[in-house]
């Protein structure tokens, strides 16, 4: 069985072994767009929001100060 699975894996060509073993850089594009997003959104939640315990300051401002 093993045998048969190594005898298939190397009938393929460079060509796809060159496709198979690559990340598609539109692929690495998107991730690092919607980490960003992520990012900035809660850093945007981070200054907007109210911290619970203090006199009214943002959370941002809450740690910083």
């Amino acid at each position: 069985m093993k045998q048969d699975l190594d005898k298939r894996i190397e009938l393929r060509s460079e060509k796809v072994r060159r496709i198979v073993g690559t990340i598609p850089a539109a692929l690495v594009r998107w991730n690092i767009i919607v980490l960003l997003i992520i990012v900035c959104t809660l850093l945007g939640i981070v200054c907007a929001v109210p911290y619970p315990y203090g006199e009214g300051e943002s959370i941002l401002r809450h740690i910083l100060g």
